[in-house]
């Protein structure tokens, strides 16, 4: 349920369109929550059928209608329990695919190891790249809020912005190591 949480958040700081979340998760928490159009549509019905948010149809002239969800005073209750709810240990597990390879690398010849990781640490660098234009993104949608709520966001595109760099020291470490036995 945590993309209907990420949508009440979003929705908590301003009234969007489903085109509008789609580009708010997308230039902003993709990094560690990647969410598909069709998901963010999804659960935006059912969060409006349990009463959390209400949408309105905006007629457009130029182009087709839109519906504008905003949050009710029963999702931003239930937004800000889940905000408050700690995760504990849960907040520490994570599933991943690339990382279940790497365990079970040692089946295949180091140099395909390798070359696997070379893939990853050439992605991670794009994608590093890709995130240096967040901080306008911070700037972009921060507008008009209190400089408070924007250094949440700062503070996870930096955590974004350390791990995936971690990620690159890792898999070069990890490359040198593989090269070594070759």
């Amino acid at each position: 349920m945590s993309l209907a949480f990420g949508i009440l958040g979003f929705l908590n700081y301003k009234p969007m369109s489903g085109y509008d979340l789609v580009k708010a998760f997308d230039s902003s928490v993709e990094f560690f929550w990647h969410a598909q159009n069709s998901h963010i549509y999804l659960e935006l019905k059912k969060l409006e059928k349990q009463g959390y948010i209400k949408g309105e149809t905006v007629i457009q002239e130029d182009r087709p209608n839109k519906k504008i969800y905003s949050i009710t005073d029963s999702g931003r209750e239930e937004f800000m329990a889940w905000l408050a709810k700690s995760e504990g240990e849960e907040a520490l597990h994570f599933k991943s695919a690339f990382l279940m390879k790497v365990f079970f690398g040692g089946n295949m010849p180091p140099e395909q190891s390798a070359e696997m990781l070379r893939q990853f640490k050439a992605e991670c660098e794009s994608y590093l790249r890709k995130m240096g234009s967040i901080p306008e993104s911070i700037e972009s949608y921060g507008s008009g809020k209190e400089a408070y709520q924007t250094l949440y966001w700062q503070f996870t595109a930096d955590f974004g912005r350390r791990l995936i760099e971690t990620f690159i020291e890792w898999a070069g470490q990890c490359i040198d190591r593989l090269e070594a036995i070759s």
